[in-house]
């Protein structure tokens, strides 16, 4: 009997790992995988099959497509809606469109509350009528200011009560700075946020090297405490050209690099990414004045790789996290390779050692 007895609880033990060894298995097949995503943030939606196959390789689900800007230029009485979204379907079966919506702080400001949920109802029936497939989350883009934080809240309140009716979930960029404090900031009632981890440096500085992203000035903002929202995490790709126009930042232009400037006779290189308009002149549209200065900032593949690594080392738990880059444009994929791609999205799923 005594044999028996050690034999007994050696079975028991032998049963337990037996047992355990499939239910450990199964809860970690359970973990749901991230979501890959993109952002396209242009008027015209028109993927190429070439687009869809990176798309395809890259296993990106998701588009975050912008829908409209509303917007209310000063001493207008109601706010505007501009860009609003053309879309060609043609190459989007398979993804998940998310209609977002960018939200300039001054068409919040001098609102009252009734102001902003008939803005609410505004947005969501906007929406509804540019949808061209189902969805389940519409996003808001807005960097909310101390003035328009109760505005813009009652506002994503009312909008989260129309979404739920229709079984879709709200979802809202936070800054660093609304991270970092969400005492002071808020927390807006969404069901998640989408953290923006770029513009992070001093857009109107000449001297800063990068405000799209730089690691030291991220670095200013850790440790993150802990967020009242489940967080996802964009970084940014793309490149844009400030200009200086008498020692002040004056404008913004789109996907402007160092090789269109470079080599071109009617700018001077000062220094790296840093060009004098030698005489007066059209680029992109606009009109430069001799002696205007143009800064070329870039996030190209070192830099996401970086930010990748930030985010990895900073923001925990990446299983059911939507990790998205800034932006789907004309360049996207010929600037930065798609194995350089694949290794972002692999440190920030934590797969690789970043």
């Amino acid at each position: 009997m005594q044999c028996l007895c050690i034999f007994t609880k050696k079975m028991k033990k032998v049963y337990y790992w037996v047992l355990l060894i499939p239910l450990t298995w199964s809860c970690q097949q359970k973990k749901e995988p991230s979501n890959r995503a993109l952002y396209h943030w242009r008027t015209k939606l028109s993927l190429s099959q070439n687009d869809k196959q990176h798309l395809d390789q890259l296993n990106i689900q998701k588009l975050y497509v912008k829908f409209f800007d509303l917007d209310r230029e000063e001493f207008e009485e109601n706010v505007s809606l501009h860009a609003e979204i053309q879309a060609d379907t043609a190459h989007l079966k398979g993804l998940k469109i998310v209609p977002s919506v960018f939200i300039t702080n001054r068409s919040l400001q001098g609102m009252i509350p009734t102001q902003a949920e008939n803005l609410a109802q505004t947005v969501a029936e906007k929406i509804n009528s540019l949808k061209f497939y189902p969805v389940n989350e519409w996003q808001m883009d807005c960097d909310w200011s101390e003035s328009t934080r109760d505005l813009y809240f009652i506002f994503l309140q009312k909008l989260r009560q129309l979404a739920a009716k229709e079984g879709v979930e709200i979802s809202a960029t936070i800054r660093l700075h609304q991270l970092k404090y969400p005492q002071k900031t808020g927390v807006p009632p969404v069901d998640r946020g989408m953290l923006m981890l770029y513009n992070v440096g001093d857009l109107e500085n000449w001297n800063e090297q990068n405000s799209i992203f730089n690691f030291e000035s991220a670095a200013a903002y850790v440790p993150f405490g802990r967020y009242k929202l489940p967080l996802d995490v964009v970084l940014a790709a793309y490149s844009w050209g400030v200009l200086f126009r008498d020692q002040e930042m004056t404008l913004l232009i789109n996907d402007l690099r160092v090789e269109d400037l470079r080599g071109d006779g009617r700018f001077e290189e000062l220094k790296p990414a840093r060009f004098r308009v030698k005489k007066s002149t059209y680029l992109e549209g606009h009109y430069l004045y001799a002696d205007d200065l143009i800064k070329i900032e870039t996030c190209d593949a070192d830099n996401l790789k970086t930010a990748a690594r930030f985010a990895a080392k900073h923001l925990k738990n990446p299983q059911s996290r939507n990790f998205a880059i800034y932006h789907l444009h004309p360049t996207l994929f010929k600037t930065i390779p798609d194995d350089a791609l694949e290794n972002t999205f692999q440190i920030l799923e934590k797969r690789r050692n970043p």
